[in-house]
């Protein structure tokens, strides 16, 4: 930590100088759309006039408000806009010595899991460049497992932030969906969307989770055995064989611990998110869109943003779908009819978590682990057969942020394959519980790594990088 007063002494330019040299070595991740040094140089310099707080540097997914940097969502029409005035959520974290080292690469419009842009390239995995770095917030996930920043903050719709931190190796937040200010950011559907966090360790993650929302640590009693509900269905299935060791390893890992398990039928979930999730992303996307591109004044529309996609597979959905004169427009009698089921949803889950007592459900986060780059963007093989990559990758993700629960992704101990993390949801608005519940996890899965769940040192600069 730095002595008293230190930041006028030019901590800030050092801190972002060993940033800005760790970005130079990983560059060929492709981990970022705008970095700038002479800009990020120059804000750390008024940091360090202003003797401020001691500063940290964050990564900040293309989609989610800069002052002064573009923000282009990943697509072409939008790659000229830059906004005045921070997102809210950027500008609390800013307040608490953040400094923005760039904005991260990022899947066109969110609408990918697989962070493979066809405007500013694929993003590379950090454990492994020649692998995806998952989507849609791979960019950030890419920057901070690799050490370029302290944290980042993505956006997640259907497993945006949990889906790239679980194959990269860190750990993602996806809080309760209205817990974060969303304002400043390109949507894809209002009722689905939040920003999330993203770290290297859960410590950093939930101190960061304090100086976004003010909620303080909530300390489980240590003696209590943790109730986890064991899917019997989808989550739990299908798994590819690494996935597979390091979860069945994780289970009997929390079960020698003391962990109750209990079964619960996830089928009715699933079926839900298959009648929620795509009416509310297509029947929100171009109303919401215009929106946006109307309150900062960019001079554009929804269509002329669509005309300009690039990735020829989200311009040929958006183009069907998410336009009132689109062939498979939702229209707002079925947008209707899914935020209804939604609400069943919600309910539904509240019933299986209130039911059985359940301190978190728990599953793998991803069936699979990152694939190579370019080669599995519409189909991937697994278990003998191949399978769409998409629906794949957001399985277990999406129906919890269908129903706007918090999910949390811890990363898995493995041996010898890519990363693997394990999926806690929690009770709607319980999310610093579910916190506290994943350092419970952490401490019985990697005993070093175990920790009290507090909401101070944002930076995290005593501990050292995984």
């Amino acid at each position: 930590m730095a002595e008293p007063g230190s930041a006028g002494r030019g901590l800030a330019r050092e801190v972002v100088s060993g940033a800005l040299g760790r970005a130079a070595a990983v560059g060929h991740l492709n981990a970022f759309i705008t970095l700038d040094a002479g800009k990020v140089l120059a804000e750390a310099a008024r940091h360090d006039a202003r003797g401020s707080r001691e500063p940290w540097c964050l990564v900040v997914k293309d989609n989610i408000h800069v002052a002064g940097l573009p923000n282009t969502a990943g697509t072409p029409a939008l790659a000229g806009f830059v906004p005045g005035a921070d997102a809210p959520i950027v500008a609390a974290l800013r307040a608490a010595g953040a400094i923005v080292l760039g904005k991260t690469n990022m899947h066109e419009l969110s609408l990918g899991a697989t962070s493979c842009n066809h405007t500013f390239g694929a993003v590379g995995n950090a454990t492994d460049p020649a692998l995806f770095a998952g989507g849609s917030s791979g960019g950030t996930a890419a920057a901070v497992a690799a050490g370029i920043a302290e944290a980042g903050l993505g956006t997640d719709t259907g497993g945006s932030v949990t889906i790239p931190a679980a194959l990269n190796g860190i750990y993602g937040l996806r809080p309760s969906a209205g817990r974060y200010p969303s304002a400043g950011v390109t949507p894809l559907s209002t009722t689905r969307d939040t920003p999330g966090l993203m770290a290297r360790t859960l410590d950093r993650l939930v101190a960061l989770d304090t100086l976004v929302t003010g909620e303080d640590g909530v300390p489980l009693d240590p003696g209590r055995p943790l109730r986890f509900g064991l899917p019997r269905h989808v989550f739990t299935e299908d798994l590819e064989g690494p996935v597979r060791t390091a979860w069945e390893t994780a289970v009997d890992r929390l079960t020698a611990a003391g962990a109750e398990w209990i079964p619960v039928d996830t089928e009715h979930l699933v079926a839900y998110d298959s009648r929620v999730g795509f009416p509310l992303v297509f029947g929100e996307f171009g109303a919401a869109l215009g929106r946006y591109l109307d309150a900062h004044r960019t001079g554009l529309t929804p269509a002329g943003v669509l005309d300009a996609v690039a990735d020829p597979v989200i311009a040929e959905t958006l183009k069907a779908t998410a336009l009132p004169t689109a062939p498979g427009y939702p229209g707002p009698a079925v947008l209707r009819g899914a935020l209804a089921q939604r609400q069943a949803m919600q309910t539904a889950y509240d019933e299986l978590v209130t039911a059985h007592g359940l301190d978190a459900i728990l599953s793998p986060t991803v069936p699979v682990c990152a694939r190579p780059l370019y080669r599995y963007e519409e189909s991937l093989p697994l278990n003998g057969r191949d399978v769409p990559t998409f629906p794949t990758l957001i399985r277990n993700t999406s129906p919890a942020a269908a129903a706007g629960l918090p999910s949390l992704t811890v990363p898995l101990p493995v041996t010898g394959s890519a990363p693997v993390g394990v999926q806690l949801i929690g009770r709607r608005r319980a999310d610093r519980d579910l916190l506290a519940v994943a350092a419970r996890i952490d401490g019985l899965l990697r005993p070093e790594a175990a920790h009290p769940v507090t909401g101070h040192d944002p930076t995290g600069r005593h501990e050292e990088a995984r």
